[in-house]
């Protein structure tokens, strides 16, 4: 029993070949680092975002709001306090404000009535002793008065009385800091980022007066909280929800568990490359000890005894690169993390969270199996070939390859896995589960590896001619190896091609993405300048700016036209939907916007919207909901629901949206902000004159970003790259995977063949033509990888542009092929390939002659 569990005969193997292993633990702690690094980023962007939900909330049991900071009468205050069992009813005005400065830092602000003192403790929950203004008659009778957070205020050298500039959406404002706020409830939560204002101060800055955008519930301590949930929102009107903070939590973790689910899926990708490494070395170890084997079988030892040590060996392997992944994943884990926080809250509309990196056990869980797992199970069908081999078989193998299996059972494998791909595909196609394309695309990658075979045993007939042809004998040489080795020439074939053709697929997701909200934007905005705020509230929309500025636009000389747009999102069915709302002109004034309808659409559509009378669902919304031109959409507002008809389904907006008339939506939603002003000029008027006119006139008054229509597009193509960087942190570690894959075949194929390198040299073969020989062979791989990886990353990119990404994000994507990028790609492959085989090669040709051929 003792002798079963004891590693030191594994542990006396892996050390006497352990250079032959070292590529092997590199491909696994890469695989291992991979994904604790991206377990760290994952937990540490949910929590922050978690964090900041929680912070919102302070003690209160649950809140009531319309949606995406939308505004409702603070009359509703009285019917919540009304309900049995509630204690407090807190209306409050939420908004942000930004220093006015360069640094872009976002504020919170809570607007509170600062007259009712338990309003006030339920966020800062400081000493009663102390009291939290000095001159409270003097701060309210003041609209200028805030309180700051004691962090913000020593970071910026302010203190009580101190002046501070804040850009709001009615304008720049100077205020006065009428106290300081410890570092404990909100205040700590948000990292010190905390403005408080008295209500009604508030809602003359950030919404109108008596309207308010959430009421924070606090219930008696002997109420039951969900009972008293459900009469507040029984009386509450249409249109106004009840949530408490872990519902609120649970759609934050919905909202972004996709996304991170996703990047998941592609982490897991580049690990099964790292795995194909790790089988392709332990087989090509244990095949070359198929002599030694025989010999121990031979003397008596058992099938079992064998199997579990060569098993234990592997699991050494995978120690060693799991003790070498972990720390080095939680290194790329905290570095890379500012960039995934960023690209997580793009994609959402979010502002960018603090997130702070932390290791947990979870992560390093993970990790472990994944290190453990992959080379257990990469060991296992090496070393049951190898343990189920007759003595009499094995003693026969010395220095010599196993007879490869037969091609013609592994193209049927790759049949039959491609025939389910395509079922799971179909399937999808109906079901559109996420889940199911996680699992079509694992499929796909098994797939991949099983064409490896067949790609490299006839790949290698149709290169022989071709390499003699072109580099003469040492072509041939190179080329007939390849034949000879098929089983590990497929293997390094399959690493090449499915790591390869994830960055393909990674390159025209990317490139689809980009692509389509360029074309889309460009056809859509004709305006010749385009003014936001300077200052971002939240991923890569615009801090809002009152609609006071449109007025004060339409007087400067060349204006002629000028058209508002504001985005809001509004819960519709199980997710959410955004309303994307524009002034009359933008509907039928080609100088400002152009739509183009879908098939179907009403004559009139443009003209309907126009006046009101219906809106455009983008295509999205439509392939997303079902909906079609006359069907009827119904929104919640805080009035109750209203009824829209669909006059048109639009390619004008990638995202889920419905597009309406500005008016009509700030009617219904008591929203009188912009995001966005779409600027029309006279003929013949000189546009950068007319954007410094701008710029000096409202520009630091509204600190205002003035772009022109293709400077606008160009920042979005931006944002969508940074949304994706973090793929490139992916792709660099999948070519360091291409590069060891490479170089561990060619180091394994020279090694085995010390002896006939040393005949060849012997008889007069040139130095340099070994060096010759053995780049051949690793530039020939990387060609048969480059067509397994143009093929996987089509396969893939199709895949995911067309199916599974719609499915995760509800964005329907336009095709785009990356020509460039898949060039670069795959002559980089080829430059990595000869760099890979570069050492390899050296080591051949200075092989010692009378050494090489007393090799064992």
């Amino acid at each position: 029993m003792r002798s079963g569990l004891s590693l030191a005969l594994a542990y006396r193997h892996v050390r006497a070949g352990l250079g032959r292993m070292v590529l092997s633990v590199a491909a696994v702690a890469l695989g291992v680092a991979l994904v604790v690094a991206i377990r760290l980023m994952n937990g540490a962007v949910l929590a922050s975002f978690l964090d900041t939900v929680d912070a919102v909330a302070g003690r209160a049991a649950f809140h009531v709001t319309a949606g995406d900071g939308l505004t409702f009468s603070e009359d509703i205050v009285e019917r919540v306090a009304a309900v049995p069992g509630v204690r407090l009813a807190v209306p409050l005005v939420t908004g942000v404000a930004f220093p006015d400065d360069e640094s872009g830092e976002l504020l919170s602000v809570y607007g509170v009535d600062l007259t009712h003192e338990a309003d006030v403790r339920l966020y800062h929950a400081a000493d009663d002793s102390g009291a939290l203004l000095d001159d409270p008659i003097l701060f309210l009778s003041r609209p200028d008065s805030i309180l700051l957070a004691r962090q913000f205020a020593e970071r910026r050298g302010l203190t009580t009385g101190s002046l501070i500039n804040l850009s709001t959406p009615g304008g720049v404002k100077r205020f006065t800091v009428r106290g300081l706020l410890d570092p404990e409830g909100v205040a700590r939560t948000l990292g010190g980022r905390l403005v408080v204002m008295d209500l009604y101060a508030a809602e003359r800055a950030f919404t109108a007066d008596g309207q308010i955008n959430q009421i924070d519930v606090v219930v008696l301590d002997d109420a039951d909280v969900d009972a008293t949930r459900r009469g507040v929102a029984t009386a509450l009107p249409p249109g106004l929800t009840a949530e408490e903070t872990a519902v609120r939590k649970g759609v934050v973790r919905r909202t972004i568990g996709g996304f991170q689910a996703m990047v998941t899926a592609f982490g897991l990708l580049a690990v099964v490359a790292g795995f194909v490494i790790c089988y392709s070395r332990l087989g090509a170890i244990f095949e070359a000890r198929t002599w030694e084997v025989g010999l121990l079988r031979a003397v008596g030892l058992r099938r079992v005894v064998v199997f579990r040590e060569l098993l234990k060996e592997s699991l050494l392997l995978g120690v060693s690169g799991t003790a070498a992944g972990i720390p080095l994943g939680v290194f790329i884990g905290r570095h890379a993390l500012p960039f995934v926080a960023a690209a997580t809250a793009i994609n959402f509309r979010l502002p960018v969270p603090s997130a702070k990196a932390s290791v947990d056990l979870g992560g390093l869980a993970a990790g472990v199996a994944v290190g453990l797992g992959a080379a257990t199970l990469a060991a296992i069908i090496p070393a049951l070939r190898l343990a189920r081999k007759q003595p009499v078989a094995a003693l026969t193998m010395r220095g010599r390859e196993a007879p490869a299996d037969r091609s013609r059972m592994a193209t049927a494998a790759a049949s039959g896995l491609l025939i389910a791909v395509v079922a799971l595909i179909l399937w999808q196609r109906i079901s559109e589960s996420a889940a199911l394309g996680n699992v079509t695309t694992a499929l796909m990658a098994v797939a991949a590896c099983a064409l490896s075979r067949p790609l490299a045993v006839r790949g290698s007939r149709f290169v022989t001619p071709a390499w003699q042809r072109i580099f003469g004998h040492t072509g041939r040489f190179a080329a007939i190896q390849l034949g000879r080795q098929a089983r590990r020439v497929s293997l390094t074939v399959a690493t090449l091609g499915l790591g390869v053709g994830v960055v393909l697929m990674f390159g025209m997701l990317g490139w689809s993405f980009e692509r389509t909200l360029v074309s889309t934007l460009t056809d859509r905005l004709r305006a010749d300048l385009v003014i936001t705020s300077a200052f971002v509230s939240g991923g890569y929309r615009p801090a809002p700016v009152n609609e006071d500025l449109l007025a004060q636009l339409r007087e400067l000389p060349g204006v002629a036209t000028v058209a508002a747009e504001q985005e809001k999102d509004v819960p519709y069915g199980d997710g959410s939907v955004m309303l994307d709302a524009y002034d009359a002109n933008c509907f039928h004034d080609l100088r400002v916007c152009r739509w183009r309808l879908g098939a179907g659409a009403s004559p009139d559509a443009l003209a309907r919207v126009t006046h009101g009378e219906a809106v455009l669902v983008s295509a999205s919304f439509a392939h997303g909901h079902g909906t079609r031109p006359g069907d009827i959409v119904r929104l919640p507002s805080a009035a109750g629901p209203v009824a829209f008809e669909v006059a048109g389904v639009t390619s004008g907006q990638p995202v889920n949206a419905v597009i309406m008339r500005r008016e009509s939506y700030r009617n219904v939603w008591n929203d009188p902000m912009v995001t966005w002003v779409h600027v029309a000029l006279e003929r013949n008027t000189d546009r950068a004159a007319v954007a410094a006119a701008i710029a000096r006139t409202l520009g630091q008054k509204y600190r205002l970003q003035i772009r022109s229509g293709p400077e606008l597009v160009e920042y979005f193509a931006g944002q969508a790259r940074q949304a994706f960087s973090m793929l490139y942190l992916m792709e660099g570690i999948i070519f360091l995977l291409v590069l060891i894959g490479i170089g561990d075949t060619l180091a394994t194929s020279v090694i085995e063949r010390t002896r006939v390198l040393g005949m060849m040299r012997a008889i007069g073969l040139h130095r340099s033509r070994l060096v010759g020989m053995v780049l051949l062979e690793g530039l020939a791989m990387g060609l048969l990888g480059a067509v397994l990886a143009v093929g996987v990353g089509l396969t893939l990119g199709l895949f995911w542009v067309q199916v599974q990404f719609p499915a995760i994000l509800g964005w329907r994507l336009d095709l785009h092929f990356p020509s460039r990028f898949v060039i670069g790609a795959i002559g980089l492959t080829l430059l990595l390939c000869i760099l890979a085989s570069f050492v390899p090669s050296l080591r051949a040709a200075r092989l010692s002659v009378p050494a090489a051929l007393r090799n064992e």
